[in-house]
């Protein structure tokens, strides 16, 4: 019995997209996790799910920490060449969020997002990937909702 090889062709193929992941790591107090909650009902990821970079990021995980100072934690930063995926953490001031009403915790939240992530991804230098570009959508996003 003789078996047939398939080829399997690349044109007409789906576009890579960016899949963005955030979470945190906060002393519930702060109530980080409330202004995740209105980045996932905004779309937050939806609106990055349509989006293509280039091949060097395939997606991003970013994780907000709000944690005590004493704790003496530092910020996390790791890319698999495998996955092609970039994760990292974002420090907040415990004390800080814990004081603020809920807009200003967006408002804090959202400038850190737009100011770290572009400096982390920058650091690298992919080859292929519109660092520009995707600053400019992170930044429109919140600007649109009013976060910035």
């Amino acid at each position: 019995m003789k078996l047939n090889h398939l080829k399997i062709s690349t044109i007409g193929a789906p576009i890579p997209k960016m899949t963005m992941f955030i979470t945190c790591d906060a002393w519930w107090e702060s109530k980080v996790d409330k202004v995740l909650d209105d980045l996932a009902d905004l779309g937050f990821r939806r609106f990055f799910e349509d989006k293509d970079y280039g091949g060097s990021v395939a997606g991003m995980g970013i994780i907000m920490m709000c944690e005590p100072a004493s704790l003496n934690l530092k910020q996390r930063i790791r890319f698999s060449k495998e996955k092609k995926k970039l994760s990292m953490d974002i420090m907040l001031d415990l004390e800080q969020m814990m004081q603020l009403d809920h807009e200003s915790r967006r408002k804090i939240i959202a400038a850190k997002i737009v100011a770290e992530v572009p400096l982390v991804l920058k650091k690298y230098k992919f080859k292929d990937f519109d660092l520009p570009r995707f600053s400019q959508d992170l930044s429109d996003w919140f600007k649109q909702r009013g976060w910035l």
